[in-house]
Order: C-alpha cells, then structure tokens, then sequence
C-alpha cells in the first residue's frame, strides 16, 4: 500500500511540474520526448499465494541503452486471477477499487504486460495455495569449478484442507520457478557476469563518464568491482515457519509497556530499520515479532541476526538478538571479479562511449552492472567509473570456486533450510614456467618471469581457482597474479621462493587450504644492498651496517631495552620485543613506534602482515596483524617457537605439549595430537608440512599444516632447531654434534597432506657445542649454525660436508643474519664486534665494531642481529 500511495505521489508531482514548465515554456525550443526501445520487467516472473500482493518493476531505456522516463501502462492477461495496479503491484486475485485489499480468487497462471507505446514486455504470474514449506533435494556429489548447478526443491502446503504438517501436499507443478541462491557468492553464484563482447544495439560494454584520470593517450585505467547495487533486504513479512522476523534477546531498554524500540544497523544490510514493542517495563518478549520499517538493502546471501537497539517512543541502547530473513524477490548481486581497460584518448581524459575490453567477465549479477571502480593500470586512475554493460546469456547457478556453501531454494517468500553443497575442493597445485616444466631462473633486474598453476580438483579434473600467490624475499622478486597464473617481476639482488595456495575466502572456502607441491626458485643476480641492523639487550640503540660498504650508520634511539628482533622479509620494518613498554617496530621511513603489548618476536609472515609475539610475563601469545595495525588474536600460553605458513594467512605456535593454529578468525587449539615436549617448529618451503623436534623424546614429527594431524615421526637423537630448506625439499635440524638432513617428498593429496620423509644424519666435525640459531642460506646450497662456542659452521647441503669457521680473537657468536643473496653472513658476538662471514672464502673476514653502549657507557655486546631486505 504505501508503494502504491507513494507512486501517486511521484506521478502528481510530475504531473504538476509538467504544467508548470508547459506554461513556463511560452515559445521557446520543444523538448523532445523520450521513446523507449525496450523494456525489462524484474523479476522476470512472480509466484503468489492466493490473495499475496507482489510487484514488478519496469526498466525501459532508449536506442542507445541509457534508461529513460516513459509512460508505462499494465495489464493482465486474467484481472479476477492475478489483477495489476498502474504502479505494477500484482494481486494474487482481484484488488478492491483502490487497489489495496487483495482478494484471492482461485489458482492459476496470468501474463502481466507492460506497454509503453509500440514496445511491450511480459512476465508470467502464478496464483497458487499457501507456501508453507520448502525443501531442498540433497546432492550427492561435488562439482567442478565451472559446471552449471541443476538444483531442485519440493513446495509444499500443510494448511488446506487434506493437508498438514505430518502430510504436506506437494504444489510444486503450480508455483512456477523456484528461485535458488547460494549463502557464499565466492563458491556459488549466478553464471551471469559481464559481455564480453561489444553490442552495437545497447553500446555497450561502454564507458560513459567519471572519476579522475592522470596520464597520456595511449595509456590505460583498470576497471573493476562493477556493481548494480544491493536489492536484497529485510524481509518485512512475518514467517510463522521460522518465526521469522523475531527479536530475540539483548540490550538495555528504558520504557513502559506500549512503547517502541527502534532496531538498525542489522549486519550486513544498509539502511533496515524495525520496530518492536515493549512488554512491560524495561522489557521485549523473546519471540516478539518486529515491524520492519524500513527492509533496507545489502544483505547478499546471509539473513541479518543482529541489530542495534535506539530510540523510538521508548529510550533504548544496547544491541539485540534477532532472527530475520531477506526479501526473496527484489535481490540483485553485483558482479563479482568482473574486470575491463578503458583506454586515455588523451591527457587525463577517457572519451565518453568508449569501448571496454572486458579482461574477466566474473559472476553472480542478475542484472547489468552500470558502475565501476578506477584503479592503476598503465595510468594512475582513481574515483568511480560509470559504464553501461549487459550481461552474458548464461542462466542459472554456476560453481564458482572450490569451497563448501549451502543452497537455498524461495518461492512466493518462503526460503527453504540450507542444503550442503561442496564445488569440489583443490587436491593438487604444480607450479612451474608458464611454457614449460622449468621451476628454477636466473633473472637480472627487472626482468620478469611467467607462470603456471597446473590445478587438479578431487575428481581429478583441471581447473583455475584463484590461488594465493606469494614471495618469500619481496625483496629480491614480486609476483603479480591472476587466479591460477602469476608473474616473478625481478625487484632486487638475492633469491626467493614462489609458492601458490588455494586458501579461503577465495579458494577452498570454508575447508582446509590446499599448499601447492612444489615451489619455483627465482635468483635475481648482484650483490644485496641490505642493512644489517644491529641491537643489544644491554642497551637503548640500534645501529645500521650497510652490506654494501660495510660502514655503521646513524644511531636509532629505542624507546625499551629489546629481547629479540626480527626483519620482516617485505623490507621496510624491524620488530623489537620488550619485556615492558611494548614491542618496538622500526620502519625505515617513519623511525620507531611501539605496540600495545610486550613478548619476544618469534615469526613475521612472509609479506610482513603477521607478527607472533609470545610474552612470558603475561602468559600470553598475541597475533598481530601489521597492515591493518590490529591485534587480531591472543591466546594463554608463553609460545616457544612458531612459523607462519607461506600464503601468510596461519601461525602454528608450540605452547607447553600444544601445538596452536591461529590466523584470522578465532585460534584452533589442539590439546591432545603432541605426547612430547617439543623443541622448535618450522614448515616445509611449499608450508603443506610442519617439522617439530622433541630433545627429551629423541624425534621430530612431521605434521600435516592444514589440520595439525600427525603424518610420520623421524627417529633422532636430540634434536633441537629445525629449519625448512627454501627449494622445498625438506628441511634440516641440529641433532647434538650432527646435522640431519630431512628429505621429503612431493606433497600430494588434499587434507590431511600425505608425503614420505627419510633422515639422514651427518657429524659436523665441530666436537661439543649448543646451537644458538640455524640458518639455512636463500639458495639452499648451505645451511649455517650459531654455536655457544668461538666458531660458526658451514654445512654445505649439495655434499654434506661441514667447514668449522673460527671468529677472530675467539670470539664467542651471539645472533646471526644472512644477505639475501646468501653471500654474507654477519654475526654478532661477545666481544662486542659483528664478524662478517663470506661465503667464498669461508673465513671471518671483517670485524666492525657497532659502538653500542649499556647504561653504564659500557661496550654492549650485539646479540640481536638481523638483516633487512633492501
């Protein structure tokens, strides 16, 4: 009623400002009218329980394809079935003069036709009993990525006569289509998506007008996150099936029985608002059914549960509990990964009407995007693009990416429970050159390097799923990537490591991660111009070393005495501990800030935006998250050791016998997998596996990363650091007077992750020592060892040979940081000095004294080093 009373309005309000510009106009030019060239009615057809009011909304646009204001006028092919009102309101029977009050008049089906001049557009209605039920058909099987989902589901009655909740009647055949939709869009959504190719008749996909655009002819903007706006809202209909829309519990209310609380901000909608009353004083009935005022729009595929509690005629604060649903009828999804290039015609200009080229056509829409947002192509481009698109023909749900979801089956209001529904998972990821099987290249700077996913699902078919594509050094290569291809762009000296992963929220949504098999090692010639910055826990200064010139740079004042530090491998920041005064993090641009929380940093993900800081005093393990400067988690326990997968998305922690996964959502903890005390922990290059060493058990026990499972147990004598070997070939560990190489195989299969390890152990030759840090070299050709003792060892991994490496003035070796093109290798030691170590000659071949001093103006020894990519 109030969208029919609302449409008078607008339609008066026009009609007066037409007379008033008709008698405003005297002789002047004639404006010409808009004719349409088509319409399109939406939905495209309405299912209605006898006397239900649904309604239709009529698009009509011009030759060109902009949408233009016409007269429309409908009408229905059977008035005493399904009768229309001027505004498209559609009566499941016949309306009363005014068209308020719906009168059900039997069942049946009518055509609905909106006409505006010579161009027409239809929609079918179908009248049918009551919907009180509906019910999804199970599946019995995944599907591939890319495969058209044939859904189906049971309408039942339980209200006419004959019919009941214990036996329905099945009115499937009267209602027409179903309507399914999918509670994540990533996994399953409309196959619709952008037109790829250019029409004449709508001039589109086009670009119109808009945003701010910096650059030359010849140049080009991205265009992405097309949109058309969100529809799906608040259901303002009650639902006595599930007792729907509900305020359940929640907040603080002042008032008296009668008065109102206003309910808003309901998650993932925009603009919902309802109303609910009160009992009694200070109280809302669980079960009280809201008056919805407003549906809103947003909501995608996920009823809202919650809302925020305000005034009404009542005083109320807090946030409620309530269970709703979303309008079934007026949902549009934008499209999803839908990507084009507009080109610059000339200096910060992109001519109106020019052709896209669509890169990704992408999904889930169910009508045509008409905004865009700019971003950096070859150009710098910023603001809000408008373009006119159409849709490709593709009907239907389709499976967009390995994941799990439920399916949901609507028709006439009525949303029926969620049948589980897999896109079948990933089960292997090869990567490799993009036009061959090479995984190994030298490359000089800015050279760049094409790749390949070769991706197979659990059936063992093909498929390109949107993996995560990572560096391991950012500072040595960078790699751009687009689903299941990517490319190395050569930044800097040194060697990194490429590795690909299907990883919720875009690829095995809602399952465990799938690590890809193998990894690509790129070597980018020329010395590293690194930093080695250089600390004590005796004192308040960090100084830099320059790799380069070997010379200390200026003094950096700290704020805290640190306990440990950590170079971020995406350069830019080192990270501090404190045992007060909060971990310190010190950016090369912006000098030094500190958290909000102490501990030691024991691991930074590889692309620098997970931290994991374990701080004894509190007895507690915190995860911090650097790019958004958010404290995502922290859990009890005083962690020992951790590692961060590779995708830069978990933390897997050893706290007393447990091991710890934490990422972005709440922390799973495993209580019960580990009947060891554990030594250390680090991951498989590839991070599909993890090593653990147990001294007091004589082991290390290979793991499964994506569910911690148990996978193989390596026979030891006390083995104490582990370290993965960077080309992913397994890792190595020190095991009292030995090194033991561990050799692992390709990793296959989905979760939990199978592959064989073998052990070999190795004398280092060097007599009794304790190992203070293990270093395996970027290239994988050495792996090298701090020890308690005057020397440091070599390990070459190609012939298993150690070469025992004395420090100048039998210094004894604190801490250690290796350059990223693995030729030096620089260790701070007790007498105060940091002793270069070279590869090529495998000597002590430098002394620089870093000039740190305690309280006292005392030589501080540097026993915190790290090495900054640069």
């Amino acid at each position: 009623m109030g969208q029919f009373f609302a449409a008078r309005w607008v339609a008066a309000l026009i009609s007066i400002f037409s007379l008033v510009l008709i008698s405003g106009c005297g002789g002047g030019t004639k404006v010409q009218t808009p004719v349409a060239a088509s319409i399109t009615l939406t939905p495209s057809s309405l299912s209605l329980n006898e006397g239900q009011v649904g309604s239709f909304t009529a698009i009509a646009r011009d030759s060109t394809g902009a949408v233009v204001t016409v007269d429309l006028t409908f009408s229905s092919s059977n008035s005493a079935l399904a009768a229309v009102s001027s505004a498209g309101l559609v009566c499941g029977g016949s309306f009363d003069s005014n068209s308020i009050v719906c009168s059900p008049n039997g069942d049946g089906q009518a055509t609905i036709t909106v006409t505006s001049g010579s161009v027409s557009a239809t929609a079918p209605v179908y009248v049918h009993k009551q919907v009180d039920r509906v019910e999804m058909t199970p599946f019995n099987d995944c599907q591939t990525m890319g495969a058209l989902l044939n859904p189906s589901a049971v309408a039942y009655n339980t209200t006419a006569p004959g019919c009941s909740p214990s036996a329905p009647c099945d009115i499937t055949s009267t209602v027409g289509p179903i309507a399914y939709g999918s509670a994540n869009v990533v996994v399953v959504a409309s196959a619709a998506g952008i037109n790829p190719t250019f029409d004449s008749t709508t001039n589109s996909p086009t670009y119109t007008g808009g945003g701010t655009i910096t650059g030359s002819k010849g140049q080009t903007c991205n265009l992405a996150d097309f949109s058309v706006g969100g529809g799906t809202g608040l259901d303002p209909t009650f639902d006595p099936s599930k007792n729907s829309p509900t305020y359940v519990s929640g907040g603080t209310i002042t008032g008296g029985a009668g008065q109102t609380c206003t309910l808003s901000s309901f998650n993932g909608l925009s603009g919902a608002t309802a109303l609910v009353t009160l009992t009694d004083t200070n109280t809302i009935a669980m079960g009280a059914h809201l008056t919805v005022t407003s549906p809103g729009s947003g909501g995608g595929n996920t009823a809202p549960t919650t809302a925020t509690l305000s005034n009404g005629s009542a005083t109320c604060s807090g946030t409620a509990n309530v269970i709703t649903s979303l309008l079934t009828t007026t949902g549009v999804d934008p499209v999803i990964g839908g990507t084009a290039t507009v080109a610059l015609t000339g200096t910060n200009t992109i001519a109106s009407g020019t052709q896209l080229t669509i890169t990704n056509q992408g999904y889930g829409a169910i009508l045509p995007p008409t905004t865009a947002t700019l971003s950096n192509g070859t150009a710098t481009c910023s603001g809000t693009a408008i373009v006119v698109t159409t849709l490709n023909n593709t009907i239907g749900l389709q499976a967009q990416s390995p994941g799990s979801t439920a399916i949901y089956g609507s028709v006439a209001g009525v949303n029926s429970v969620g049948t589980p529904f897999t896109v079948c998972p990933v089960q292997s990821i090869q990567i490799h050159d993009a036009n061959s099987s090479a995984t190994n290249f030298s490359l000089q700077g800015g050279q760049t390097q094409n790749l390949v996913a070769d991706v197979l699902d659990s059936k063992g078919a093909s498929i390109k799923p949107d993996l995560l594509w990572g560096s391991s050094q950012s500072g040595a290569a960078s790699v751009a990537s687009a689903n299941a291809t990517a490319s190395i762009l050569a930044t800097g000296p040194g060697v990194t490591i490429v590795t690909a992963t299907c990883v919720t929220p875009n690829c095995n949504v809602g399952l465990p991660p799938q690590y890809s098999s193998n990894v690509v090692t790129a070597t980018i010639g020329g010395q590293s111009p690194d930093k080695v910055y250089v600390a004590s826990t005796q004192s308040l200064t960090m100084v830099p070393i320059s790799v380069l010139t070997n010379t200390v740079g200026t003094a950096i004042t700290l704020p805290n005495h640190p306990n440990s530090i950590v170079a971020s491998p995406a350069g830019n920041n080192v990270y501090l501990g404190a045992d007060s005064g909060g971990v310190m993090v010190y950016n090369t641009s912006s000098g030094v800030a500190t958290l909000g929380f102490n501990g030691k940093v024991l691991a930074i993900s590889n692309d620098g935006s997970l931290v994991l800081v374990s701080d004894s005093g509190a007895n507690t393990t915190y995860l911090y998250d650097a790019a958004d400067t958010t404290l995502l988690t922290s859990f009890p326990g005083t962690a020992i050791s951790a590692a961060i997968t590779p995708d830069s998305q978990w933390s897997l922690s050893l706290i007393g016998p447990d091991l710890v996964r934490a990422g972005d959502s709440v922390p799973t903890v495993t209580t019960d997998l580990m009947k060891y005390t554990p030594n250390f922990i680090d991951l498989l290059a590839q991070g599909s596996l993890a090593f653990i060493t147990s001294s007091g058990s004589h082991l290390i026990n290979v793991r499964s990363t994506c569910d911690q499972s148990d996978v193989q147990t390596l026979n030891a004598n006390s083995p104490t650091l582990v370290k993965g070997v960077p080309n992913g070939t397994g890792a190595v560990a020190v095991d009292g007077t030995q090194m033991d190489v561990i050799t692992t195989t390709q990793p296959g299969g989905s979760c939990p992750t199978t592959a064989s390890s073998t052990l070999s152990g190795y004398d280092l030759q060097a007599g009794n020592f304790s190992a203070r840090q293990l270093v395996p070299s970027f290239d994988s050709a050495n792996a090298w060892i701090i020890t308690d003792q005057n020397f440091v060892v070599a390990f070459n991994l190609a012939n298993n040979s150690p070469t025992t490496i004395p420090l100048a003035g039998g210094a004894q070796g604190l801490s250690g940081g290796l350059t990223l093109d693995s030729s030096q290798l620089y260790v701070g030691a007790g007498d105060g000095n940091v002793h270069r170590i070279a590869l090529s000659s495998l000597s002590d071949e430098q002394q620089i004294a870093p000039g740190l001093l305690d309280a006292n103006s005392n030589v501080a020894v540097p026993d915190l080093v790290a090495v900054l990519p640069q």
